[in-house]
């Protein structure tokens, strides 16, 4: 874009038609956040709780940033249609043609058009738009909430073992000390897992979408460079640059979410698992069956309703060391979940949180995930998108309103 003026037309009104579009695909982003990145509202647990507050708060700040772009991108598209008809007859250098298609509400017949003052209300849409077709598809794919749970997972682990603790519950509740071995173990483990992946990924598909409205943009800025110079042109140049970065500071947001979200979820999963085996071990050393054939008729030889009780207190003995286990796995989880709440802390008040010392401080809150992330061959991505996300004057500069050609003599000025 240079400093003579120049403008054709149908250039920009197809670039004003492409940045509408833009602008809806950011409307249905937005949309989508509000939506798919908040919790279930069963979701619950032990240390489950505590992610449930700040996740609402970073997909609502989430979805209010996005709306903002939205709303400004959708804005501009409309301004550039108007743009187009300004330039529609160029020599002449007023409004004359865009306010012969402008509709502003019952005007009696023979009421004088001024050239010089633009016209406010509703502008047809230009007549001969150029191509500006997106570089980039939109998508948003809703996450498929993976309905694996703990029952689920005893049957990868042992399906007779929900049989076997029933049968445990069963006899023990007639002997007068009813053990649930099952409740018991995994009463410490946060559950859910999949809902938090499900979560995570939502944040994905949100800041994915966001990112290619920005690839779009910036595609439609240069196609319409060699046609568009001037006053106008270098400041719409200086809005969708800022735009585009906006818009694209979403993608590694979203995508540094689901990857630590996905880690505490199979952290999660991992200890139930280990739990259920462990479990599953001793009741099986302990009272040796191998089918769920004759489960009642062994375990109530093993656990006596009168008399015998040892082999109850020896099973409460093992479920103890079994919970004492699955605390320190729930110690380690905590560890996680107390960097994610401060990841989506830094998301939700990128200007009060990141203002200073953004990458160290992401840095340092990916810190507990690398290992794991680097086992899925993840590391060298997330690196990538932390630095990213710390260029955090990407979205604290993005523009707060729409593109204005100017006034006056303003949208045919030389630069």
């Amino acid at each position: 874009m240079g400093d003579k003026l120049l403008a054709e037309p149908g250039e920009i009104a197809g670039l004003g038609k492409l940045v509408a579009d833009i602008g809806d695909d950011a409307s249905k982003a937005a949309k989508f956040a509000g939506e798919q990145c908040m919790p279930a509202d069963w979701l619950q647990g032990p240390i489950i709780d505590q992610l449930i507050s700040p996740v609402k708060g970073a997909a609502t700040a989430t979805q209010l940033r996005m709306a903002e772009i939205a709303n400004a991108t959708t804005s501009t598209g409309t301004e550039l249609n108007k743009a187009a008809w300004m330039y529609h007859d160029r020599d002449q250098k007023n409004y004359l043609a865009l306010n012969q298609n402008t509709f502003n509400g019952p005007v009696a017949a023979g009421t004088p058009v001024d050239a010089d003052t633009e016209v406010q209300g509703s502008t047809a849409a230009y007549v001969s738009p150029a191509e500006y077709p997106k570089s980039k598809a939109f998508e948003l794919q809703e996450p498929q909430s993976n309905k694996e749970d703990t029952v689920a997972l005893i049957g990868e682990v042992a399906p007779i073992l929900g049989e076997v603790n029933e049968s445990i519950k069963s006899i023990t509740r007639t002997a007068g000390n009813e053990i649930d071995p099952l409740g018991k173990c995994l009463e410490p483990i946060p559950g859910n897992w999949s809902e938090v992946r499900r979560i995570g990924e939502a944040y994905k598909a949100a800041g994915n979408g966001m990112e290619a409205c920005g690839d779009n943009l910036e595609a439609g800025l240069k196609k319409v460079d060699p046609h568009w110079n001037g006053k106008a042109a270098l400041s719409f140049n200086d809005w969708a640059n800022r735009q585009i970065a906006a818009m694209r500071w979403e993608g590694p947001v979203g995508r540094i979410i689901s990857d630590v979200l996905g880690v505490v979820a199979d952290e999660i999963r991992q200890a139930v698992k280990t739990i259920l085996t462990k479990l599953w071990d001793i009741l099986n050393d302990q009272i040796k069956f191998t089918s769920i054939e004759g489960i009642f008729k062994t375990i109530a030889r093993k656990i006596p309703v009168v008399g015998q009780v040892y082999e109850i207190v020896n099973l409460g003995i093992k479920i103890f060391d079994i919970v004492k286990k699955a605390i320190d796995l729930v110690v380690e989880i905590q560890k996680l979940v107390d960097q994610v709440k401060k990841l989506l802390e830094y998301i939700k008040d990128p200007v009060g949180k990141l203002k200073e010392g953004a990458e160290q401080k992401l840095k340092e809150t990916i810190a507990p995930f690398t290992e794991k992330l680097e086992k899925a061959s993840k590391a060298t991505a997330v690196a990538t998108d932390i630095s990213k996300i710390a260029q955090v004057d990407s979205t604290l500069n993005r523009p707060k309103e729409s593109y204005e050609v100017g006034s006056g003599g303003q949208p045919w000025e030389d630069a």
